[in-house]
C-alpha cells in the first residue's frame, strides 16, 4: 500500500482522502472546478459515483471511462455480443442489481460497492431496463415482498423488457402468487413492452401459460386470487367484483400510501439513506391511468378464437374471427374462470420473443386472434410436436391481421421446421399477413415436401425489410423473384444463400423492382459467375450499404473485376457502407482497393468492412502509406478483425499506428496460427 501511494501524485493522494469523507464533503465537491472533479472520480465508490454525474455532465465530464473500469475490476470480462456498450453507468448498475438480487457474491472487498448510507437494490432499480428471471423463482419471489415493495415501483417505470431464461418456477403457492404480482406491476401497470422466454422447458406448463396469458392483457378469476390486492383499477367493475365476494383496492392509492410511508420515515425498509432523486419522472412508478393508456382493463364477453380442429390443409384458408364463446385452451392444466362470463383485459406487451414448445404452441394459437396491440412477434426453437403446428400459428396470425385494431408489423422464424418450400411458405404467410413490414424467416424445411407447387402471390404487401436463410437445396427461384417484383417498398435485404443458382437474374431484378432498396446483404453467395451484373447493380442503385460477405466475389479475373468494383463505388453518390469480409482479397487486391480514396471523384465510404481476407502486415502497411497519401474526405471506420497479423507484429504495430491517423480502427489480437490449426484439425 505505501509503493502505491509513492507512485500517486499530492493531487491523487487528496482525491482519495476527499472521497473517503464525502459523506461530509459531498456538497463542497460539487462546486470544484472540473480538473479537481475529474481527478476525484476514479476514487469515488459507486453511490457518489452515481450522484455526481449531473454536475460531471454540466462541468463537460464524462464517467464512462471510470464506469468501464468498474465493470472490470468486478465483472472480469466485457458482455458477449456484438452490439457496441452505449451507457456502461447503466449496464454496470443492471448487472449490480440482479447481483444483489439474487444474493451473489460481488467482489465483498472492493470498497467501490459498499456504503452503509445507500442501498445497492435501490440504487441498481433504477437503471434496470432488461429485468431476468432464471433458474428459480428467488429474485420475483423476493421483489413480491413487502420489504422490497418500494423496489418494484422503482422497476414499473424502469423496466421495459422482461427475460424469463432457463426458468424453473416451483408450482408452490407463495411463488405463483409472487410471479403473479410482478408480473401484474411490471406489465399491467408498468412499463415492459416486450417479453422473451428462452429454454424454459423445465418451467411447469401452468406457470408459462400465464405468463403468456398475463403478457397479452389477460387477467381470469384465478389470477386475481392469486394476485390479492392489487388486481383491480377501475370503479366500472365494483359491482361485479363484490358480487364474487372479492376485495377491491386502486393500485394508484396503495402506492400512494406505500410511498408516503416510505417518505415519512426518511428511509426505505433496509433502513439505509436512499440515493438523491432522478430527473423528474425517471424511475418513479407509473400511477394507475385511465382507458386512454390501456392501463385500466376492457371487459369483452366475446373474443375471437381459432377452432383447434383445424386442419394443416386448411390453415391457410380464410379464417374468420368466431363471433360467439371465448377462446379454447385445450393445453391448460387447470381450467381458468371468466369472471361473469367476461375476462379482464388490462394493458399488454407489444413484442413477443419466444422458444416454441408443445405448452407454448396451443396458448399462443388461442390467444394471437384477439392480441391486438402486439406488433412484433420473434418465435424460434426447434421442437414442433406436429408438423401442422407451425401453420396452425400462421393461421391464428390471420385471424389477428383481419382485424382492424390489429398491429402486428414484424415477424421472425428461426430455427423451426417448415412442411413446405420456403418460398411457398413466404407466399402464403404474405397473403395471411400483408401488412406485415419486416419478415425473417430461417428453417429447416421437411424432405418430403420440398416438391410442393408454387403458390399465389399476394397483390400487395407492404415489405420494407425482409431476411431469409435459404437450405442448401435448389430453391423456387421464379417464386422469390415475384416477391420482390410486388415489394415496392422493400428498403433492406437480407439473403444467406449458398447455392450456385440464380444471383445474376436476382440483382438485375433489383434495379428494375426496388428503387427504394438501400441496404443488400448476400452471405455465403457464388457471386464469381455474376461479376458482370454485380457492377451493373452498383452502378444503378441507391444504396447506402452493401454487404457480400463469402461471396467468392475476387475468385476470376481478379485484378479486372477489382479495378471495375473501384470505379462503380466511387462513382456512387449514396454508397457509404461496403463489406467485403472473407473474399480473400490479399495484399494486392488491398492496395488496389486504396484507389477508393484517390484521384477526383473519391468514394463517399464511410464504413470498409475488409474481415477475414488473408491481409498480411506488409500489404497493411502499404495500404497505410497510400491512404496517407490520399486521405478519406471522411471519417473512415476500418474493420481489419481476423487477418493473420500476427505474422509480422512489429510491421503491423507500424501499419495500426499509421492507419489511426487517418481512421477509426476495428482490430482484435486474432491468433492466426491456432485458428488454421483448429482448421485443419477438423478437414
Amino acid at each position: 500500500m505505501a509503493n502505491e501511494d509513492k507512485a500517486q501524485s499530492l493531487v491523487q493522494l487528496c482525491a482519495k482522502s476527499v472521497c473517503k469523507d464525502m459523506g461530509r464533503l459531498e456538497q463542497q465537491v460539487w462546486d470544484l472546478p472540473a480538473s479537481l472533479i475529474e481527478e476525484l472520480l476514479p476514487f469515488l465508490n459507486i453511490f457518489y459515483l452515481e450522484r455526481i454525474e449531473e454536475v460531471a455532465v454540466r462541468k463537460g465530464l464524462s464517467t464512462t471511462s471510470v464506469w468501464l473500469r468498474i465493470w472490470m475490476e468486478v465483472v472480469k470480462y466485457k458482455p458477449l455480443g456484438s452490439k457496441p456498450v452505449k451507457d456502461w453507468r447503466q449496464k454496470f448498475l443492471e448487472y449490480l442489481f440482479h447481483c444483489v438480487l439474487l444474493r451473489k457474491s460481488l467482489a465483498e472487498d472492493n470498497p467501490r460497492l459498499q456504503d452503509p448510507r445507500f442501498s445497492a437494490l435501490t440504487l441498481g432499480a433504477r437503471y434496470v431496463q432488461r429485468l431476468t428471471l432464471s433458474s428459480h423463482p428467488y429474485g420475483a419471489v423476493r421483489l413480491a415482498t413487502d420489504e422490497l415493495r418500494p423496489i418494484l415501483e422503482i422497476l414499473q417505470g424502469t423496466v421495459t423488457q422482461l427475460k424469463l431464461h432457463h426458468f424453473s418456477q416451483r408450482s408452490h403457492e407463495a411463488s405463483m402468487k409472487s410471479m403473479t404480482l410482478l408480473l401484474h406491476r411490471l406489465i399491467h401497470h408498468g412499463s415492459v413492452h416486450t417479453l422473451t422466454i428462452i429454454n424454459c422447458d423445465k418451467a411447469i406448463p401452468f406457470i408459462l401459460i400465464r405468463v403468456l396469458r398475463m403478457s397479452a392483457g389477460q387477467l381470469d378469476l384465478e389470477m386475481r386470487e392469486d394476485l390479492g390486492v392489487c388486481f383491480c383499477c377501475d370503479r366500472e367493475s365494483d359491482v361485479t367484483l363484490q358480487s364474487h365476494g372479492l376485495q377491491r383496492r386502486c393500485c394508484a392509492q396503495q402506492e400512494k400510501e406505500t410511498v408516503a410511508t416510505t417518505k415519512d420515515s426518511g428511509k426505505n425498509s433496509s433502513g439505509v439513506l436512499q440515493p438523491l432523486p432522478l430527473q423528474e419522472g425517471k424511475g418513479a412508478a407509473n400511477s394507475c391511468k385511465r382507458l386512454s393508456d390501456n392501463r385500466f382493463y376492457t371487459t369483452h364477453a366475446k373474443w375471437p378464437r381459432l377452432e383447434q380442429g383445424v386442419e394443416a390443409g386448411e390453415c391457410f384458408n380464410t379464417l374468420e374471427p368466431s363471433t360467439e364463446g371465448t377462446p379454447s385452451h385445450t393445453a391448460t392444466p387447470q381450467s381458468s374462470q371468466d369472471l361473469g362470463g367476461e375476462r379482464i383485459l388490462f394493458r399488454s406487451i407489444t413484442a413477443l420473443e419466444v422458444d416454441l414448445s408443445s405448452t407454448i404452441i396451443p396458448e399462443l394459437q388461442a390467444l394471437l386472434p384477439s392480441w391486438v396491440s402486439l406488433c412484433s412477434l420473434d418465435l424460434f426453437g426447434n421442437r414442433f410436436s406436429e408438423k401442422s403446428d407451425l401453420l396452425k400459428v400462421v393461421a391464428a396470425l390471420r385471424s389477428l391481421c383481419k382485424r382492424p385494431e390489429g398491429s402486428i408489423s414484424a415477424l421472425s422464424i428461426d430455427s423451426v421446421f417448415c412442411p413446405m418450400p420456403i418460398t411457398a411458405f413466404m407466399v402464403n404467410l404474405l397473403s395471411t399477413c400483408p401488412k406485415l413490414e419486416t419478415l425473417s424467416l430461417n428453417f429447416d424445411v421437411e424432405e418430403e415436401d420440398r416438391l410442393s407447387p408454387p403458390q399465389p402471390i399476394p397483390i400487395d404487401i407492404s415489405l420494407t425489410k425482409l431476411q431469409v436463410v435459404f437450405p442448401d437445396d435448389p430453391i423456387q427461384l421464379q417464386v422469390f423473384l415475384s416477391v420482390l417484383r410486388i415489394a415496392q417498398s422493400l428498403q433492406h435485404l437480407h439473403l444467406s444463400w449458398t447455392s450456385n443458382q440464380g444471383f445474376g437474374t436476382l440483382l438485375l431484378t433489383l434495379i428494375e423492382s426496388n428503387p427504394n432498396l438501400c441496404w443488400l446483404t448476400l452471405k455465403g453467395a457464388n457471386l464469381s459467375a455474376c461479376q458482370k451484373e454485380v457492377i451493373c447493380f452498383l452502378k444503378n442503385s441507391s444504396l447506402q450499404g452493401v454487404d457480400f460477405t463469402d461471396c467468392r466475389l475476387f475468385e476470376k479475373n481478379k485484378v479486372e473485376f477489382l479495378g471495375k468494383l473501384v470505379d462503380a463505388v466511387k462513382g456512387s453518390k449514396t454508397l457509404k457502407f461496403l463489406h467485403l469480409s472473407k473474399n480473400r482479397l490479399g495484399n494486392k487486391g488491398l492496395v488496389t482497393l486504396a484507389e477508393l480514396f484517390s484521384g477526383n471523384p473519391t468514394s463517399q465510404i464511410e464504413h470498409l468492412n475488409i474481415s477475414a481476407n488473408c491481409i498480411l502486415p506488409d500489404g497493411l502497411l502499404e495500404f497505410g502509406r497510400l491512404l496517407e497519401q490520399q486521405p478519406p474526405s471522411s471519417r473512415l471506420l476500418l474493420d481489419l478483425r481476423q487477418n493473420p497479423l500476427d505474422r509480422d507484429p512489429g510491421t503491423a504495430q507500424q501499419a495500426m499506428e499509421l492507419l489511426r491517423r487517418r481512421c477509426q480502427v476495428v482490430g482484435d489480437l486474432w491468433n492466426s496460427r491456432a485458428a488454421f490449426a483448429d482448421y485443419a484439425s477438423v478437414m
